[in-house]
């Protein structure tokens, strides 16, 4: 099973790490600006209380050890004390001041705990209209995209990837601010009360910095891998379970293990050489903040020594040297995580950022009202990749109302034909046209509101019968639901089920045979009546008589209504009023049935040829 994607693509994504993140957050804050103004204001104001913490513990120090004269408010204070009693003396300082630094952190976590809520909130829900936008243009995206791209990965790119805007919000862009506020406010204090002490603690900031600016790539890269090889493990398990009959049919569980081993291994070194790179920088940053804590108190304490501070400021400028490394190893580890989360930031701007090709053409209209149904093909030629063309000058007219088989063998480019009429492509020349209006004039929902569609495969949903059925036409009521079933021959079958139309039928159908889903997929066609239907094999896998009872049923559904059946059994096209032989992307004979035959062309030598090996067998 293949696990590559192709969404990946080569263009190198814009921007460096940090812009990709600003883009992302620009994308997605637009909505949240009042809460994430209101929950910045709270956690700066709890930020700035928080500086408060190594005071009173200085003033402890200074009190109860120097015997300095008290400062203002200690006096203030003092006098305080005294009124209430006469016998307060530096004790009760000292008690105020343990109290205060018990306020003041009660004060701050209090204010941390209310704006962490609020800004968390915020992510979360910038994380949920993510998820709706990418899932959006995702399912606008052209066939081309899904053919070549695989659901796993998409599936990865929705479910986790778009996760990356809360990384960025909640633990970059939050503790970021934070940390920058903060380390202002401790540089201001720390160069008031002495500029040296307070430079050597910047310098080795600084060199933090740097360390931390030149693990910027490297990381990015890494996580980027880490990304990409999850992605393919999301694949894996999506693809072996979706086709788990046949793994078990063909006992392939030993070897889709060992491919799933193969692939979680890559996700794993990829995940482990993560961890080594981002170990060793923490390791790194450990160290200058041990070198820097150090060199602050050793001069601190030799101004001690020489009386030009008090063994409180001794106290406070350690203080603020561990507040002060702690917003610099914030900044940091905020830094290694915006990297990590632009990883995901650049894949979902790869879907994003990639246009659907099928899309609203400008000055496109809707129609106004259900179409004739004539469909014309000027000159149409079609290639899925340059240079290999699969439908060549293709120049055809199907009259409203009328029927037609498109006929060939595989590879000729029926599906291809039928899947233009829809616009699930464009063609890559000539025109193709609705009622005499070119297809790219009309909006792609006003068109594919005049199409039905009974696939090879039905389509079906793990709901109950009732939405399956209601599927192509939303809103509709209970009883058109019943009328499309009767229509459809599934009333019988449905009314025996436990739950009748509220019955869940399990994922793709499971729980029915073959020809009830198809009947479910031929409810749905009658439930939309639509003037133009596209039927693609629609009696594919089923038995001789449940193909018999499906005919008669299709048969019904094209009156009135032009009709397009594709088919390799030619015995289906003998009541439609025109066949169109497709020969190597190109128009090798129209005509009836018997016609075609007669003729003794292509269509006769696939006829002999079914019809002897059916015989045959």
């Amino acid at each position: 099973m293949n696990t590559t994607s192709e969404a990946e693509g080569s263009t190198p994504p814009r921007g460096g790490a940090m812009a990709t993140g600003a883009r992302m957050l620009r994308l997605c804050m637009a909505e949240e600006l009042t809460a994430t103004i209101s929950g910045l204001g709270l956690m700066l104001m709890g930020s700035l209380i928080g500086l408060l913490q190594p005071w009173p513990l200085k003033f402890i120090i200074d009190l109860v050890t120097a015997h300095k004269t008290m400062p203002h408010f200690q006096q203030a204070a003092a006098h305080l004390l005294r009124a209430v009693h006469a016998d307060s003396g530096r004790s009760s300082i000292v008690t105020l001041l343990c109290i205060g630094l018990i306020v003041i952190s009660l004060v701050s976590a209090g204010i941390s705990v209310l704006s962490t809520w609020m800004l968390v909130s915020a992510g979360l829900r910038m994380v949920f209209r993510l998820r709706c936008r990418v899932f959006d243009h995702l399912q606008r995206m052209e066939l081309a995209f899904h053919d070549s791209t695989t659901v796993g990965d998409s599936l990865y790119r929705v479910t986790w990837d778009t996760y990356c805007v809360q990384s960025l919000f909640n633990e970059g862009l939050v503790p970021g601010i934070s940390a920058t506020v903060t380390l202002i406010g401790i540089a201001v204090i720390m160069v008031s009360q002495d500029w040296s002490v307070a430079i050597v603690a910047l310098v080795v900031g600084s060199l933090l910095f740097v360390l931390v600016r030149r693990l910027e790539k490297p990381t990015t890269d890494y996580s980027t891998k880490v990304h990409e090889h999850e992605s393919m493990v999301s694949t894996r398990v999506q693809q072996t379970l979706t086709g788990i009959r046949a793994v078990q049919a063909f006992g392939g569980e030993e070897r889709e293990a060992g491919h799933f081993a193969n692939d979680a291994q890559r996700s794993l070194m990829a995940s482990l050489r993560l961890t080594v790179l981002q170990t060793a920088s923490q390791s790194g940053v450990a160290l200058l903040l041990a070198a820097g804590t150090a060199a602050v108190i050793w001069l601190a304490a030799e101004r001690v020594i020489h009386g030009r501070l008090t063994p409180g400021d001794v106290v406070l400028l350690a203080g603020y040297t561990a507040l002060l490394f702690k917003p610099l190893e914030t900044l940091s580890y905020t830094i290694s995580t915006i990297q990590g989360s632009v990883a995901g930031a650049h894949r979902v701007f790869k879907i994003l950022d990639r246009p659907a090709r099928i899309a609203d053409s400008p000055g496109s209209r809707p129609l106004t009202e259900p179409a004739r149904g004539e469909i014309r093909f000027e000159q149409v030629s079609f290639s899925y990749q340059a240079g290999h063309p699969v439908l060549s000058n293709i120049g055809l007219t199907i009259p409203a109302g009328s029927s037609v088989a498109l006929v060939g063998a595989s590879g000729a480019g029926k599906s291809t034909l039928a899947s233009l009429i829809m616009r699930f492509y464009d063609p890559t020349g000539g025109v193709i046209l609705l009622d005499k209006k070119p297809l790219q004039t009309i909006t792609l929902r006003s068109l594919r509101e005049q199409i039905t569609v009974v696939p090879q495969e039905p389509v079906l949903f793990d709901v109950s019968v009732r939405e399956n059925i209601a599927y192509s036409l939303p809103g509709a009521t209970l009883e058109q639901v019943h009328a499309a079933a009767r229509a459809a021959g599934a009333w019988d079958f449905i009314s025996r089920m436990q739950r009748g139309f509220d019955t869940p039928i399990g994922e793709r159908g499971v729980m029915l045979s073959g020809g009830q889903r198809q009947r479910l997929s031929l409810a749905r066609a009658f439930l939309k009546n639509a003037p133009i239907v596209i039927l693609d094999e629609p009696t594919t896998g089923l038995d001789a008589q449940t193909e018999a009872d499906i005919l008669t049923t299709i048969r019904l559904l094209m009156r009135g209504r032009t009709t397009v059946v594709i088919s390799h059994h030619l015995g289906t096209a003998r009541d439609v009023d025109n066949i169109i032989v497709l020969e190597h992307g190109a128009v090798a004979e129209t005509g009836r049935h018997e016609d075609l035959l007669a003729n003794g062309g292509l269509y006769r030598r696939l006829y002999d040829l079914q019809y002897s090996t059916t015989k045959a067998t």
